[in-house]
């Protein structure tokens, strides 16, 4: 019995996630916390980018990589996920562009068609230089967000309530940082990108 509350009680607190007017609460609601991940492999994956090109992360090895889970017709806390990286587009120099990438998996496969995530990126401003958007199968989508521990669920008026994470990869493929919740500001991973820096996680 205390297992099935724990779970309903889990339950609610993700499908309040992304929608617009509710109260972001519980676990989610983790103001900037930042977990180190040393020495962990990131999951490999191969998806779909905006072109219809099929990625996968390790063609990124060599480069600093950021990753956030987002859909596109979210509301709630996708914005601030995606704001994060338009600021973080503004701030990195050109040198340090050519050694990032910012990557944005999408966790509505159904609706974030490859021409849908270009339309997207578009809207967004996004330089698609260093910035790429990720869709799938449904079956690849869960996949990855399996392997990052990232819950996502669809609720009956489509609003998909998920875990807010982003997740930084050195050159060499390695998990190093998970940046929890949503509500922090940008500032918070470009400090962790100068550390890489002077640490030589880029080169």
């Amino acid at each position: 019995m205390g297992r099935f509350f724990v779970f309903i009680v889990l339950i609610f607190f993700i499908t309040t996630s992304c929608t617009k007017d509710e109260p972001q609460i519980g676990v989610l609601d983790i103001t900037g916390n930042v977990e180190r991940k040393d020495k962990e492999p990131a999951p490999e994956f191969t998806l779909t980018d905006q072109n219809g090109k099929k990625v996968s992360l390790k063609d990124y090895r060599g480069k600093l990589v950021l990753i956030n889970f987002i859909y596109t017709n979210c509301k709630g806390t996708c914005p601030p996920l995606v704001l994060k990286f338009k600021e973080i587009q503004l701030d990195l120099k050109d040198k340090l562009k050519k050694q990032t990438a910012l990557i944005s998996i999408t966790v509505d496969p159904e609706r974030d068609t490859a021409e849908a995530l270009k339309k997207y990126a578009g809207d967004q401003m996004a330089d698609t230089s260093f910035w790429t958007f990720l869709t799938g199968s449904q079956a690849e989508i869960d996949s990855v967000l399996r392997d990052y521990r990232v819950v996502a669920i669809k609720g009956p008026d489509g609003d998909i309530g998920h875990v807010n994470l982003v997740v930084m990869i050195d050159k060499d493929g390695k998990r190093k940082y998970d940046f929890h919740g949503y509500d922090y500001p940008s500032s918070t991973i470009m400090e962790k990108i100068q550390e890489a820096l002077k640490k030589g996680w880029f080169f």
